[in-house]
């Protein structure tokens, strides 16, 4: 997974159709056709912040109706309508979207898209990511894993679709905020775990169960002591799988009959640590801390820090 700390930032504000057509290529390889009933009300905007494997894009087709056709897709290409409405076609499947609707684009499928006047979040990742959480999950082998469908699968679910995707989108693509690359990482994964819950794909159909054979200590202690060794790393279940020589199932089958927990759950454990370790030593924010070792949400680490040592992050540093 390629990330950089700095982002490379795009940003268009055009009345040329073509010229706006060339800017969301970026995203989508596609073919456009751009149409406006008063050409003085034509204002399409595009702003693109893209921290290698991750890009976050807002799309304003302001005054126009914008038609594209857009070639299949490699990437996980995924969103909301924020303003606007906009149709969305595929393989003989329409579906119509109004303000704060939820959509994903399947990949290695052709999608005609139509937005009237619309405002577009969109998040676009590699879908391996997306793979290896559903294989870690469920058991799903990554290869197996598809999209079905282009929108959420209930009311709830586009509810979490879109307060997700709106706070990823926001965390990336504030100018003078840019999170570190393992900030970046799990914000990554929460987008791709969010879409394989929410979003219709073969991980929610039939029972994937982690196989049964028995594995030995020493795949545990290769697996903990990767970790240990690089826990700032932005490391998937698949890459601790490979440093212990065994496939993803045998790893979380060592994890959960010997020390109860997942590998990420003792990877963030790890962490925990080693924030604890540097609020004790003083001379760093509570704030810098978390930051560093990948904490993105600082209510979320606060509760899980006072779960694990029975007081304050701030406590640790006073104390």
């Amino acid at each position: 997974m390629a990330l950089t700390a700095k982002p490379e930032r795009f940003d268009v504000r055009t009345r040329d159709r073509n010229v706006a057509a060339e800017a969301i290529t970026r995203l989508a390889r596609h073919r456009a056709r751009v149409s406006f009933d008063d050409p003085d009300a034509v204002d399409l905007r595009f702003h693109e912040s893209l921290y290698g494997d991750i890009d976050s894009s807002l799309i304003r087709f302001g005054g126009v109706r914008y038609r594209a056709e857009a070639e299949p897709m490699q990437s996980l290409l995924s969103g909301f309508i924020a303003e606007g409405g906009a149709c969305l076609e595929r393989r003989g499947e329409t579906v119509s979207l109004t303000r704060m609707q939820g959509m994903l684009f399947p990949p290695g499928t052709p999608i005609t898209g139509e937005y009237d006047d619309a405002v577009v979040v969109l998040l676009r990742l590699p879908v391996e990511v997306a793979a290896d959480l559903a294989e870690a999950a469920t058991g799903l082998p990554a290869e197996r894993l598809e999209f079905t469908g282009m929108t959420p699968v209930s009311e709830s679910a586009r509810r979490q679709w879109v307060q997700t995707t709106d706070f990823v989108w926001r965390q990336l693509s504030t100018p003078g905020a840019e999170p570190p690359p393992l900030v970046t990482s799990q914000l990554l994964r929460l987008v791709a775990a969010t879409a394989i819950s929410v979003f219709p794909n073969t991980s929610m159909i039939g029972n994937f169960g982690p196989d049964s054979g028995q594995v030995g200590p020493g795949v545990l202690r290769r697996a903990t002591a990767f970790i240990e060794e690089h826990p700032a790393s932005p490391l998937t279940v698949r890459e601790i799988a490979d440093a212990a020589g065994v496939g993803i199932r045998a790893l979380q089958s060592a994890f959960r009959r010997h020390l109860e927990v997942t590998p990420m759950a003792y990877l963030r454990r790890v962490r925990l640590e080693r924030v604890h370790r540097e609020l004790r030593a003083g001379g760093v924010t509570v704030q810098e801390s978390a930051r560093r070792w990948g904490f993105a949400n600082l209510g979320r680490f606060a509760a899980e820090y006072r779960a694990e040592y029975g007081e304050a992050p701030s406590r640790t540093l006073r104390g």
